[in-house]
């Protein structure tokens, strides 16, 4: 069975107790998101409230960052973790990056690749070794302010790519330690064409499936009334439906025409969460997310679990508000942990 980890968020101060929880209830890692708060200073409150649980981005933005800053970050997170980090990249969508962040897009999967290499070369730098690394966007010539690093026996943090096309999975599978999937994704879509996929860049890559991690997210709804579970799933459902790229998951079921018509929904409702919800059919949220009781889902998500070698459960939260997104925390915690 895949091991398991929990998506985390919300204020820094209550951080510490929802890490300390999850650990508890036995699961194998925390994550957390970067959307309204920096990623590597809630990795830092986690890191500092477990013992024994993995701490996990999921996403860091790279693009907006210098890949040797990130390496800094990531290098002093594994120390201070007891080498417990995963440090794990997306690159956003380009109007996301380019107008709210003023950074670069173009050749994404070219500049993600670079970006872990520029980086593993940081890190070579702080075990004391001769490295550089020159590429045609990044480069790492040149060590500290103090020199090349003495720590030598010390363990290399672990680097995950977020990646959804065949490019970006090629630069995962060719330079990363694993794969975060996005969590809008189907049994059929990762059987049918994300595990191929993967599969046939690791084998161009030289690489052997069994050093590289496959770690899924998936939409995960829990509540004692099924119907808010399912209304808050179809939200979910609804919003990331819009996105073009996305298509492929609707897709792997015959739903390729739910793309334009959400799209459609989302301009003119304004992005209003219940017509999203109303234009998402019942069929959809068993095959695109896992909501409901707390029993049927504990049913359902092993049908996502035997494709990957980590999942990771985090909730819908388009259009939900602050007390269902700890409810439904507190569910999944307490249903599977």
């Amino acid at each position: 069975m895949a091991s398991r980890g929990v998506v985390l968020g919300g204020p820094h101060a209550a951080l510490p107790e929802l890490a300390r929880q999850v650990e508890a209830h036995g699961f194998d890692a925390a994550w957390v998101a970067e959307t309204s708060h920096d990623s590597m200073i809630q990795a830092a409150v986690l890191a500092q409230a477990t013992e024994r649980i993995d701490i996990g981005t999921n996403i860091t933005l790279a693009f907006p960052r210098s890949p040797t800053v990130t390496a800094m970050q990531a290098w002093d997170l594994n120390e201070l973790s007891g080498d417990r980090f995963v440090v794990g990249l997306g690159s956003q969508v380009k109007r996301i990056i380019e107008e709210r962040f003023s950074a670069a897009f173009d050749q994404p999967a070219k500049r993600m690749a670079e970006y872990v290499q520029a980086m593993r070369t940081v890190w070579r730098m702080e075990r004391g070794e001769d490295a550089t690394f020159r590429g045609d966007i990044y480069q790492v010539v040149r060590p500290g302010l103090t020199g090349p690093g003495t720590a030598t026996d010390r363990a290399l943090p672990r680097v995950n790519v977020a990646a959804v096309g065949p490019r970006m999975t090629a630069a995962a599978a060719t330079h990363a330690d694993g794969i975060l999937g996005h969590p809008f994704t189907s049994a059929a879509y990762l059987a049918d064409d994300v595990l191929p996929r993967i599969e046939e860049a690791l084998v161009d890559a030289g690489r052997s499936r069994a050093d590289f991690s496959i770690c899924q997210g998936v939409i995960l709804c829990v509540a004692d009334d099924r119907e808010v579970a399912i209304r808050e799933a179809k939200q979910q459902i609804g919003f990331y439906g819009t996105t073009p790229n996305y298509r492929a998951v609707f897709e792997s079921y015959g739903d390729g025409a739910l793309t334009d018509q959400l799209r459609r929904v989302f301009k003119q409702s304004r992005a209003d969460p219940g017509a999203m919800a109303d234009a998402v059919p019942d069929e959809a949220v068993e095959r695109y997310a896992v909501a409901g009781t707390p029993a049927e889902v504990r049913d359902r998500l092993p049908a996502i679990e035997q494709h990957v070698d980590h999942v990771i459960l985090g909730g819908a939260w388009f259009g939900v508000g602050p007390e269902r997104l700890a409810e439904n925390l507190h569910a999944i915690v307490e249903t599977f942990g």
